[in-house]
């Protein structure tokens, strides 16, 4: 069980914030698998994927906020807004992530549900999103 799972996701926020994709990938297990929806990642592909997300922005702002524990499963919600290199538009992006960890603290195991739009065709929410 993780000792203080709040602590635990502002750790996770820092590293993002920071674009540290080498430290991102070493919060993940050897054989962490995640799901993004239908998108199921293999160990492989998790430790490469945050090096290949960060190396696809820009002006990549985030708040994630710890929102549940129990045992050694952690919720926590993401807001976002970056602009993608590959088409120099703005996004904005809503998420819910559920880790599992292992007793060490690293993710054996991460579900991902997320909406990510266009900013300027997106419709204003109650959420607190960076602005531009």
């Amino acid at each position: 069980m993780i000792a203080d799972p709040e602590a635990w996701v502002k750790h996770v926020e820092a590293l993002y914030r920071a674009g540290d994709a080498e430290a991102v990938s070493a919060l993940y297990a050897p054989a962490a698998r995640t799901r993004f929806g239908s998108r199921y990642l293999t160990p492989e592909e998790v430790h490469a994927h945050p090096a290949e997300w960060f190396a696809s922005l820009d002006e990549y702002e985030l708040t994630r906020t710890f929102r549940a524990a129990t045992g050694n499963i952690v919720v926590s919600e993401t807001t976002a807004s970056y602009i993608k290199r590959e088409d120099g538009r703005r996004y904005r992006e809503f998420g819910v992530d559920i880790y599992w960890l292992d007793d060490d603290g690293l993710i054996v195991h991460k579900h991902t549900s997320e909406v990510v739009e266009p900013y300027e065709t997106s419709t204003p929410t109650d959420f607190d999103c960076p602005e531009p």
